[in-house]
């Protein structure tokens, strides 16, 4: 799978975000996000992966993306 998907729904959920990179790191389906955007300051770090989550749950739901790592930073 191209990461450009995963990129649009993450871009769509923060439209705020001054890093956004998506990485495949391997077979298409094992994915590592990175996300820092304003939008995320203050906001605990599991929050911050749950938004995450929720921006990707189709592709998570239908098994596209079988592994997803997550780093993500508030830049306030």
């Amino acid at each position: 799978m191209s990461t450009e998907p995963i990129r649009v729904l993450l871009e769509q959920a923060f439209p705020d975000a001054q890093e956004l990179a998506v990485i495949d790191n391997g077979g298409g389906n094992h994915i590592e996000v990175r996300v820092a955007a304003p939008s995320l300051s203050g906001v605990k770090l599991l929050d911050q992966h749950r938004r995450v989550n929720d921006a990707l749950a189709a592709l998570l739901a239908d098994g596209t993306i079988h592994e997803l790592r997550i780093k993500t930073r508030g830049t306030a």
